[in-house]
């Protein structure tokens, strides 16, 4: 982080120096037990966080009186009416400390790839901030927000979210002048009542990019359209196969490694190839493409550096597997959306050969599990699957709806145990066959990967 000086953070977080050097610097700030506690910290405190008293000094701002005879002589008090208040007073005033581009990433799913692929386009020739694979919760927010210092150039977050409130909390700390929503599925509906508080809770992104920022959205998607955009103040940009899109998708093909596509923008016809199978990733590219456009980058550069691109582990990867077959681990995490990407996927690389497909339980539905298990039963009807194998008991729903819709009996299983599965597989899998693993494997067979991959 950039190095500051309590004599000029102290008072802009209400602060009172009770004990110690208004002159103490501050290298780091902490505010939980998972948080790196050192030399010079800022500790927002509270009951139960550990603070070691160790340190040669430390910062320790308060709400708790009497709390001075806890710590050494060498550690410095500030007391606040607030802490918490406090602490969103610091994370505002970093912020505003640097005038720099942040791109925003929400969506059922693609976020991570997107996110993934904008860093790709800007690090040639910019420093990024970004997040760290998928770990998006909000726990993990200021570590990412004290990356920045005066030598980043722009910072990209994912944005996730498990209940409603998450996107505008992870805006406080960032404020992204960038807004992008890769698409709106279902997903994590445990904690939210129905999927329109779902929908409400990614809509609150064009609420969380600052004022006279930009939205890039997703032109084809269904309830992307739905999005309240009118009140949006600022510049709406489409992604998409649909006619109105400011980024066209003209074609897209399936390649030996990966997608061709072609889009076309202000007029000119760009030709690109990205590492990766599914149409999704198209879409991917494309807005990694206008996200990159927004901060110079020219539609050409983009496309030229998307092909050297390196997938995102587990996220559709090929590998050989047993029986000399083909296994597609697309086992990062699971919902609705995403499964329907992966039994496209493995629908176009199976041709000719045998598909089967071993999906695990998807979780965070609550109430809305049996439905919507059941609807991949009817996507693996559509998507003409050889086998199913299914792990769990939600996950059963699927086999259940695929054999009312006519698929045969005798390609539908249900397993509990590993070696069951293990015997189904090594039964099937031959040179001719893809096998799809698609299951966040929280609860599923942890060793099954290694045991499968050749």
């Amino acid at each position: 982080m950039k190095s500051l000086l309590l004599r000029k953070v102290g008072p802009l977080i209400g602060g009172v120096l009770v004990r110690g050097n208004a002159d103490a610097k501050i290298g780091n700030v902490a505010t939980r037990n998972n948080h790196k506690i050192t030399k010079d910290t800022l500790v927002f405190y509270r009951e139960k966080l550990k603070v070691p008293t160790n340190l040669p000094s430390c910062i320790i701002v308060t709400d708790q009186k009497k709390v001075e005879a806890f710590f050494p002589t060498s550690y410095t008090i500030v007391y606040v009416k607030n802490v918490w208040v406090a602490f969103y007073k610091f994370i505002h005033y970093y912020r505003k400390m640097f005038r720099i581009p942040v791109i925003g990433v929400t969506g059922t799913c693609g976020k991570t790839t997107t996110k993934e692929m904008i860093a790709h386009i800007l690090s040639p020739e910019m420093n990024i901030v970004k997040t760290v694979l998928s770990q998006n919760g909000l726990s993990h927010n200021l570590n990412y927000l004290l990356e920045i210092n005066d030598k980043t150039d722009a910072a990209i977050i994912e944005m996730g979210v498990n209940s409603p409130g998450h996107i505008l909390q992870t805006a406080s700390y960032f404020k992204p002048t960038i807004g992008l929503i890769t698409t709106i599925g279902t997903d994590h509906l445990q904690g939210f009542k129905n999927h329109h508080e779902y929908f409400k809770e990614k809509e609150s992104m064009l609420k969380a990019v600052h004022p006279g920022g930009t939205m890039i959205l997703n032109a084809d998607n269904h309830y992307s359209r739905k999005l309240k955009t009118n009140k949006f103040k600022g510049k709406l940009i489409y992604i998409g196969e649909s006619d109105f899109a400011d980024y066209k998708i003209l074609k897209m093909k399936y390649d030996q490694a990966g997608m061709k596509y072609m889009i076309g923008n202000r007029g000119r016809i760009y030709v690109g190839y990205v590492p990766g199978f599914g149409k999704h990733n198209v879409y991917n590219a494309v807005f990694s493409i206008a996200a990159a456009g927004l901060l110079g980058i020219d539609v050409n550069t983009a496309i030229e550096r998307l092909k050297t691109y390196k997938p995102v582990q587990r996220h559709l990867e090929l590998s050989p597997g047993i029986n000399n077959s083909t296994i597609i681990d697309d086992t990062w995490n699971t919902n609705p959306t995403s499964i329907e990407a992966a039994l496209e996927v493995l629908e176009q690389v199976s041709k000719e050969k045998k598909s089967i497909a071993v999906l695990g339980d998807i979780e965070e539905l609550g109430a809305h599990s049996q439905e919507e298990h059941q609807k991949i039963g009817t996507l693996i009807v559509k998507h003409n699957i050889d086998y199913l194998i299914t792990i769990g008991d939600q996950a059963k729903e699927i086999g259940t709806k695929a054999r009312q819709l006519g698929m045969d009996p005798n390609s539908i299983y249900s397993v509990k145990h590993e070696d069951h599965l293990m015997r189904i597989l090594k039964n099937h899998a031959d040179k001719n066959t893809i096998i799809l693993i698609k299951t966040s494997m929280r609860n599923s067979f942890r060793g099954l990967l290694s045991k499968l991959k050749g």
